[in-house]
């Protein structure tokens, strides 16, 4: 009985062992031509590779046009690269004011400038200056102190005019050639004195130590911007809080005072004593609690730390009631100690920065990072225009400039805003006085 068994149980091993042929997936054309066995992937993967290549591919052929507009304009204005300049030619130069957009960094701004905007400046050979803030207030500020130092030099000229000249010294020939030897300081009588240093550039400039200046002479350089009034320089406003504190500093420097006012001294000096105040109710708290009142940190004293931002001298209301800069002939383009349009007379373009923050905007944001070669035109064309410089008066329409970007500002920012009485969320207020004197870059402009 038991042999019968061992044999059934090696005849099931046997057939267990034995394994079926794999069924061959395979197209006939396919085998005629020699391609071994081919099949498509699983759905999943299906999937997954068609997601990830319409994501890749949009992202590709965005970047692609991007750089086809940025080229095509780039060659629009290079032949302006290729004019020579002689010696002592300086090309046309603008100022560039660029802001952060509200409740973000100022990188963003900046990317936005380096990469559509920087780009056709360089290939039409324009020079510039760009001036960035960091606090609200700073590009304001700037424009004011700015105009402000035009008009005190401006009235120091008009006093020296009034006093009589004083006769020439006679000066030996020896002093002249000479002219290239140092200042020596007079030495310190009093060893307690304090050390007094000198910038080097208040002891000789680099013509004083250059011989080839006394061989050729001094060159006087020219600037482009001396050529023809109407068409010098340019103004640039990245943002629209940029624009709006440009505008409120011209304003400020053209109609508010030459010193700070005492309405400002007086806000100071009332914020310093509430600061005192709140020191000694401090130390009267400690006492009454039986304890040491906390020692003040002492602060630290860094020559580079930023200053606080200068208030303005006028307010928008008191625009009407003030004078146009009295030291200043409006009758005519004034101009600066370089025989250069002061910044208020050259012509003015805002761009807007588009910037959206927030959980519910995340389907604009994907649109919009798929479709920034739409922003790549609009910027290039606005640039071209600013080169080619198209300018005309300046119009009451012109205050609402770049106004679509504060559709993308966040509310609760703005509301923020509104209670801190900030720069940004109030409505720009113009003076006809002045606005008639400036021009801006017309955009609208057909290319030819």
């Amino acid at each position: 009985m038991s042999e019968p068994s061992k044999e059934k149980s090696g005849e099931g091993s046997g057939a267990k062992s034995e394994t079926k042929p794999k069924k061959q997936w395979k197209n006939p054309a396919l085998r005629a031509m020699g391609i071994p066995r081919f099949s498509l992937p699983s759905r999943n993967w299906l999937i997954f590779w068609s997601v990830l290549a319409s994501i890749g591919g949009g992202i590709a052929y965005d970047k692609y046009e991007q750089s086809k507009i940025r080229t095509k304009y780039m060659e629009m204005v290079q032949p302006l690269s290729q004019e020579q300049y002689s010696i002592g030619r300086v090309p046309r130069k603008l100022t560039i004011f660029i802001a952060p957009p509200p409740n973000d960094f100022l990188d963003a701004s900046l990317k936005l400038f380096r990469k559509y905007i920087k780009p056709v400046l360089n290939s039409a050979a324009l020079d510039f200056d760009i001036f960035s803030e960091s606090r609200q207030g700073d590009i304001r500020a700037t424009v004011a102190q700015q105009i402000r130092d035009l008009r005190l030099a401006k009235l120091e000229q008009q006093r020296l005019s009034q006093q009589e000249p004083e006769p020439e010294k006679s000066t030996s020939s020896w002093k002249k050639v000479a002219t290239g030897i140092p200042k020596i300081l007079p030495k310190k009588t009093d060893e307690t004195e304090p050390e007094v240093l000198v910038p080097r550039s208040e002891l000789y400039s680099p013509k004083d130590v250059l011989g080839l200046y006394h061989i050729m002479g001094s060159r006087t350089p020219v600037y482009d911007d001396q050529i023809d009034p109407a068409t010098a320089g340019g103004v640039i406003c990245i943002g629209r809080g940029a624009y709006k504190e440009y505008m409120t500093g011209v304003h400020e420097g053209l109609l508010g005072p030459l010193e700070k006012p005492q309405f400002l001294i007086d806000e100071e000096l009332k914020i310093e004593q509430e600061k005192e105040q709140e020191r000694l109710d401090k130390i009267a708290q400690a006492k009454e609690e039986g304890r040491d009142p906390e020692p003040e940190p002492v602060p630290l004293e860094d020559e580079d730390a930023p200053k606080p931002v200068v208030k303005p001298y006028i307010k928008p209301e008191d625009y009407a009631n003030a004078e146009l800069a009295p030291e200043l002939n409006m009758n005519e383009i004034v101009m600066t100690e370089k025989n250069i349009p002061a910044i208020f007379e050259q012509p003015l373009y805002v761009y807007p920065v588009p910037n959206l923050l927030g959980f519910t905007k995340i389907p604009w944001k994907i649109y919009r990072y798929y479709t920034k070669r739409y922003l790549a035109d609009d910027f290039g064309e606005r640039a071209l225009n600013v080169i080619e410089n198209k300018a005309r008066p300046f119009e009451y329409k012109d205050v609402f400039q770049a106004k679509e970007e504060e559709l993308d500002w966040p509310k609760k920012w703005v509301q923020s805003g509104i209670e801190k009485n900030s720069e940004w969320v109030q409505e720009l207020q113009v003076d006809d006085r002045v606005t008639t004197r400036m021009r801006v870059f017309d955009i609208n402009s057909k290319n030819n």
